[in-house]
């Protein structure tokens, strides 16, 4: 069989064909970046390509190298202090057995310290998926451009340390609070298409009557008690935990799309108005409706991590029911108080990301 040179130019700021997360459409002085092959036998004449060949590939495509490189490569500390950028293209042969061999640098960005640091990131790659001729693997040529961008790496730096104050936040539990049986009032179901920014959003619009029947049948100092720590409640609680739950959701898209994986428990809570088994399903549609809140933000981007059919996101869910007993089967307390209030909620916790 004739030995195949393939030169794949692959970029890692392109929305083409090698498209990245985070990608640029241009590269160095405005060049557009995409996969540009060429396919020659062992005289040097181009050939077709065909629908029975297939190329070499990087494990999970073209993204999953992509990260690889951006999370592996490190920016040369001289270079950056300059702010100075450039691109070094490293070739390689992958043979059929998977391996890479014959790596060199093609292409020299013009400093030797980029070209030093492309060639240890390319000689780092796993094996890769071979090229394959009529289902047969084949050996062929890659060309892969290391890119160093200074505006981009002052981005990425930028950006991981947002993560790690974020990281930093999420050590402690969210909180999530819900009105009186809320979602699906009077149901028996274990799940619900409402989701949590409806219900945040109902729960502040009622703020008023909760705080002016928190202090029903009371007087004085104690009606003004009552009604001033229910409105404390909603300003930093329901609120807070609203806010926080934004920024979770945030940092999810931007773990995951670094290709880190996320671990937490969702736990859900009931007052005991009703009955335990009608608090554990209520408090079932309670987890459900802040899960809908994450999938469908950005633009739906969570949504195949929490359905499962994409890996990195394990999410275990944990409907307690009930909290606790009342003394009193006064409104004023079971549904209007602030142990009440309290109980209603839902707590992500145990969050892990590696």
């Amino acid at each position: 069989m004739k030995l195949f040179a393939v030169v794949a130019l692959v970029s890692c700021f392109t929305m083409s064909y090698a498209q990245c997360d985070k990608g640029n459409v241009y590269g160095q002085k405005g060049q557009k970046y995409g996969i540009a092959i060429v396919k020659a036998d062992s005289t040097g004449q181009h050939v077709v390509p065909t629908a029975a060949m297939t190329l070499p590939t990087f494990k999970g495509g073209n993204k999953a190298m992509c990260r690889y490189i951006n999370k592996t490569k490190k920016y040369p500390v001289n270079l950056k202090n300059q702010k100075i950028s450039g691109t070094t293209t490293v070739q390689a042969k992958v043979l059929k057995d998977s391996t890479l061999t014959d790596i060199e640098v093609v292409q020299s960005s013009g400093y030797q310290a980029f070209d030093d640091e492309a060639l240890r990131v390319v000689k780092s790659f796993p094996k890769m998926i071979p090229s394959t001729q009529s289902c047969e693997a084949q050996d062929m040529i890659v060309q892969i451009p290391v890119v160093f961008d200074y505006e981009e790496e002052v981005a990425a730096d930028k950006k991981k340390a947002e993560m790690e104050e974020a990281k930093k936040d999420l050590v402690k539990p969210i909180t999530l609070y819900f009105e009186n049986d809320r979602p699906d009032p009077r149901t028996k179901q274990e799940t619900t298409n409402t989701e949590y920014v409806g219900l945040y959003n109902d729960y502040m619009a009622a703020k008023s009557n909760y705080v002016t029947n928190a202090g029903k049948g009371l007087a004085g100092a104690q009606k003004t008690e009552a009604q001033n720590t229910m409105e404390a409640f909603f300003n930093d609680s329901i609120q807070t935990g609203y806010n926080r739950l934004t920024k979770l959701t945030n940092f999810l898209v931007d773990a995951l799309k670094d290709g880190q994986q996320v671990e937490f428990t969702i736990s859900g809570y009931a007052s005991p108005v009703g009955g335990n088994d009608y608090n554990k399903m209520l408090s079932a549609r309670r987890i459900q409706s802040v899960l809908n809140y994450m999938s469908r933000a950005h633009g739906g981007y969570l949504a195949p991590y929490i359905n499962g059919s994409r890996p990195g996101l394990t999410i275990h869910r944990d409907p307690e029911g009930q909290v606790g007993k009342f003394n009193t089967t006064a409104v004023r307390e079971t549904v209007y108080g602030l142990k009440a209030a309290k109980d209603r909620k839902i707590t992500i916790h145990s969050i892990s990301v590696r």
